[in-house]
């Protein structure tokens, strides 16, 4: 059996903001976003909001920089 490639997922923070995350699945993308803003409490990630990634919305999202 292969093994599971990494995808990238986006998420979304309570109050505004996003980021993404490397996993292999949604559970696993979840549970690392979590992990990754454990020590901010200003960053809660909205669990719902976590999704993998399109090329589309990677540029809608990184248009709000410009």
């Amino acid at each position: 059996m292969a093994e599971m490639e990494l995808k990238e997922f986006m998420f979304t923070f309570e109050g505004g903001g996003w980021n993404t995350c490397w996993a292999k699945t949604r559970r696993s993308a979840i549970k690392e976003a979590i992990r990754q803003y454990a020590d901010n409490p200003s960053l809660n990630v909205i669990e719902s909001s976590v999704h993998k990634s399109t090329p589309e919305g990677l540029k809608r999202a990184m248009s709000l920089f410009y």
